[in-house]
């Protein structure tokens, strides 16, 4: 078996292309048809995928400086021109398929500590598609000698069509300095403008917000996505540029960005998890598709 190439997993009305040296991203994701998921074109790059997993942490380290216990870590900064780390080493890798089936797979990356992130560890990631749809599962093993803050996440990207609504609930909101990166100790509290379904088209945002019911509906007019995440990602970032690259951004996130400094500072509720040697983590995501024609005769 080829441990790199991509490949594309199959399960009734589902077909999910698979690229494990891109950053272990699915580079599209489809339903009868359909792009759930924006595909990604010809030779692309990882940011330009339709999903890619965060390990093992989401968002930014800020000006690439780890706080990890009374130790400061100098990171590398891997999205120039920005001084800051972000999204961890994963999606920056080429992942070795540990296994295979027709409609599964297990991606896994063996990490020994270097200039982007100084502990050994292990990812893995598993792809499954389903009657309902596509299942995620991502976990990350301390192999290190000394205690790991850790973190992970899913950046799934979605069509921007015309009309579509977003349902999604949360509680506060992580309020953003001009640096890009937290500018408090503690989310401000905000209800959430898709408590009921709303029109997406005109919202711009690049947020973390927290409180996060792990439950989110993108209704598209003829059919609707349910995205649903493990109780352990209680955070949502949303990346709404509502331009001309024509997608939104809903990435299931245990942590708060740049969450190992805010809570090196004293924050509260940022989600950061410190792993003993041995320990893991571990989050999963779904996205579950119906017609809206059928969904109403159900």
């Amino acid at each position: 078996m080829d441990h790199q190439s991509p490949f594309t997993l199959a399960h009734g009305d589902c077909r999910a292309d698979v690229h494990p040296a891109t950053g272990g991203a699915l580079a599209a994701l489809r339903w009868r048809g359909r792009d759930i998921l924006r595909a990604a074109p010809a030779n692309a790059g990882v940011r330009q995928m339709a999903c890619y997993p965060l390990a093992p942490y989401s968002n930014r380290i800020g000006n690439a400086v780890l706080q990890a216990d009374v130790h400061a870590h100098a990171l590398r900064a891997n999205f120039p021109p920005e001084p800051h780390s972000i999204h961890g080493f994963g999606w920056q890798r080429a992942w070795h398929v540990a296994a295979r089936t027709s409609d599964s797979a297990e991606l896994l990356l063996v990490h020994g500590g270097d200039a982007d992130w100084p502990f050994a560890c292990t990812v893995q990631q598993t792809v499954l598609l389903d009657d309902a749809g596509l299942r995620l599962t991502l976990s990350v093993r301390n192999d290190d000698t000394r205690a790991m803050p850790a973190g992970l996440g899913f950046h799934p990207y979605f069509p921007l069509a015309p009309g579509l609504r977003l349902q999604a609930q949360w509680d506060g909101v992580w309020s953003m300095g001009a640096d890009r990166l937290p500018a408090g100790l503690a989310p401000v509290a905000q209800a959430s403008p898709f408590a009921t379904p709303q029109p997406v088209a005109g919202w711009q945002a690049d947020n973390c917000y927290s409180g996060w019911t792990g439950r989110a509906s993108l209704d598209y007019g003829n059919y609707s996505v349910q995205l649903s995440a493990s109780d352990n990602c209680g955070h949502l970032v949303c990346f709404a540029p509502n331009d001309e690259r024509g997608f939104i951004a809903l990435e299931p996130v245990t942590h708060a960005n740049n969450a190992f400094a805010l809570a090196a500072r004293g924050a509260q509720g940022t989600g950061m998890r410190v792993l003993a040697p041995g320990e893991s983590l571990h989050i999963a995501m779904r996205l579950a598709m119906k017609d809206t024609a059928e969904a109403q005769h159900a």
